[in-house]
């Protein structure tokens, strides 16, 4: 009997203790360390919740630089049989301006329950002079160095200084680094004012080789290359391009008077290979301008040039040798080879007087490599003979500067003819998309006099109270009516967009998952990539009705928890989510591609039969 009374106790005592764990004020606290610094000091702020929570929010840090962050951290505890949690997320901040400054609070949902921290207050002052270290801590100096300009920079390289007006210059922007870079953004492009420029595609991932720069080695890779086409002589600056990097640098040892520590100040042991001190640093770097001289094309440039500058080819042909009056013929003209394709004029042609013509369809298909810009730009005229005979068209020659024999070339073309004959002459044909806005019909400005008589008089019949009559008087009321009925509807519609999204959601999506496969078997990985996120992204914001300037992970998770979805089934959409960003912008992925297909199809069938 008192076994049974003894293990009674002890599960009384079980229940008192869960209950009491339960019972334990969820707090979520801010703190900074330290909250006074000088310009350019870092600090450390840390976020800690003493339970389990998710969606986590953080407040802006306007006035500071993020080095670093959130690092996040859990730590449990049992004491006396109680267990205890503890969730930190930590920032390191950079000051960077004198004032006293207000980091608002951050957001964090613990079970149902929203909670939100205690705001900061940091106090920054002047910059601290750096003093002058002796003895033990003058080894920590070269921690305090700025690895900006000497170890990761960029470097913009121009293959001329004086090109020609009109002449293409290839710019490559390349990124130097000694250290371990995790990640980089451009902030800012050169602003190209004076040329026309065309980018050149480069590879998604950076492709880092060993280069050797002012006779040092560095890991260097292009991040962006571009021909540029002055517009104007002169003296042209093309400005830096800026960006930012986040590096992971290793730290050396600090060093130590303890005489029971005799490798602290060893070097060996400060040696890289043992050394597994590092920080990430977040770096701003910026290129220097490019200054250009443009030079002037050399004097005795033809008539008829435009400013064409390259090596051309020249063709002019007629869609057909032989019409009929007041039928459109096609007048092409097409330019092809290397240079500024698509800064050349449409050339100018000389028609008879009594040929109709109208403004040319430009058609541009060029292509940028590292070899320059090749293509060709087709010029259509569309033109319309009015009477019926055997005519020459003259073909204006087409020059252009040749960059090789640095001189101009003249390309002549043959004159064309073309044999119209008699058509209807007393219609004109009727031409769509064109841009003159009068189109003369010949033959049909004179009608002949009618010279009999016209009879005026015929059979005569009341209409008032006829069926004519209430018919003609209630159409107007009839159209009213409707119209307001039509009205009401569209009115109801537009109050249920976003049901009807909703509705439509499944649909939408499987279309573009549909795209998808598509992509996936003829192996276009970035497209299939791409439809994937647009169904799951679009799929979830239709569903929820949640605007797309709104779509974010935690606002989807709490859209779908508020519709009593499984948080398994959450964190599967989120996990197939968090892949194909991965894929995108690594260029890897942790599934493969129809792995990551199965998933997303998986989820929204999953989703769609859950919310209603």
């Amino acid at each position: 009997m008192n076994y049974f009374k003894n293990i009674l106790f002890f599960l009384a005592c079980l229940i008192g203790l869960t209950d009491s764990a339960q019972a334990q004020d969820e707090r979520f606290t801010a703190s900074a360390n330290p909250q006074s610094v000088g310009v350019g000091d870092q600090l450390q702020v840390t976020f800690t919740l003493n339970a389990n929570g998710r969606n986590f929010r953080a407040p802006q840090f306007q006035d500071f630089n993020v080095l670093m962050g959130p690092s996040q951290s859990t730590q449990m505890q049992v004491i006396n049989g109680s267990v205890s949690q503890t969730l930190s997320f930590t920032y390191i901040l950079q000051a960077i301006k004198e004032g006293t400054f207000k980091i608002g609070s951050a957001e964090i949902y613990a079970g149902a329950n929203k909670l939100v921290s205690n705001p900061i207050t940091v106090v920054v002052t002047k910059a601290v002079q750096p003093q002058q270290k002796s003895g033990s801590n003058q080894g920590n100096a070269d921690n305090d160095k700025t690895y900006e300009g000497k170890n990761v920079f960029i470097v913009a390289h121009v293959d001329k200084t004086t090109p020609y007006l009109g002449e293409g210059i290839y710019v490559t922007y390349k990124l130097y680094t000694k250290v371990t870079l995790l990640n980089y953004s451009i902030d800012k492009l050169p602003a190209l004012s004076g040329f026309w420029s065309q980018d050149i595609q480069l590879p998604q991932q950076l492709d880092f080789q060993n280069e050797n720069y002012d006779g040092v080695n560095y890991k260097a890779a292009e991040i962006k290359k571009l021909i540029l086409f002055p517009q104007r002589s002169g003296t042209l600056s093309v400005d830096p391009m800026e960006g930012e990097v986040v590096a992971r640098v290793q730290t050396k040892r600090q060093k130590s008077n303890d005489p029971y520590d005799p490798f602290a100040n060893d070097p060996f042991f400060n040696n890289p290979f043992f050394n597994n001190n590092v920080q990430d640093i977040k770096l701003k770097i910026k290129s220097d301008p490019i200054r250009l001289t443009v030079r002037n094309l050399p004097a005795g440039a033809p008539t008829d040039f435009s400013g064409a500058v390259g090596k051309f080819g020249y063709d002019v042909t007629l869609d057909k040798k032989v019409t009929k009056s007041n039928e459109p013929v096609t007048l092409r003209i097409r330019i092809s080879g290397k240079g500024n394709l698509k800064l050349i004029e449409a050339p100018k042609i000389q028609l008879p007087p009594d040929f109709e013509t109208y403004d040319p369809k430009e058609n541009v298909s060029v292509n940028a490599t590292a070899g320059g810009v090749t293509g060709s730009k087709t010029f259509e005229y569309l033109i319309i003979p009015r009477h019926s005979g055997t005519f020459k068209i003259p073909i204006t020659p087409f020059s252009f500067f040749d960059l090789e024999k640095k001189k101009y070339e003249v390309l002549n073309a043959s004159d064309l003819t073309l044999t119209v004959e008699r058509g209807n002459e007393s219609s004109a044909t009727i031409v769509n998309g064109v841009n003159q806005s009068d189109v003369q019909l010949l033959g049909k400005d004179i009608r002949f006099i009618k010279t009999k008589d016209p009879n005026f008089n015929g059979p005569y019949s009341p209409i008032y109270g006829s069926l004519s009559f209430y018919t003609a008087v209630s159409i107007p009321f009839l159209f009213l009516f409707g119209l307001l009925l039509v009205r009401r509807r569209q009115q109801e519609e537009d109050a249920n967009v976003g049901l009807v999204k909703s509705k439509r959601a499944n649909k939408v999506a499987m279309k573009r998952l549909s795209a998808a496969k598509q992509y996936l078997a003829t192996n276009k990985k970035n497209e299939f990539l791409d439809e994937m996120f647009k169904a799951l992204w679009g799929f979830i914001g239709d569903k929820l009705r949640i605007p797309v300037s709104e779509l974010s992970k935690e606002n989807v998770s709490t859209g779908l928890q508020n519709q009593n979805v499984p948080e398994p089934m959450i964190q599967q959409f989120i996990d197939t989510i968090d892949s194909c960003e991965f894929a995108r912008f690594s260029g890897s992925a942790a599934d493969s591609n129809n792995e990551l297909y199965q998933k997303g199809i998986d989820i929204i069938s999953k989703l769609e039969n859950t919310i209603r």
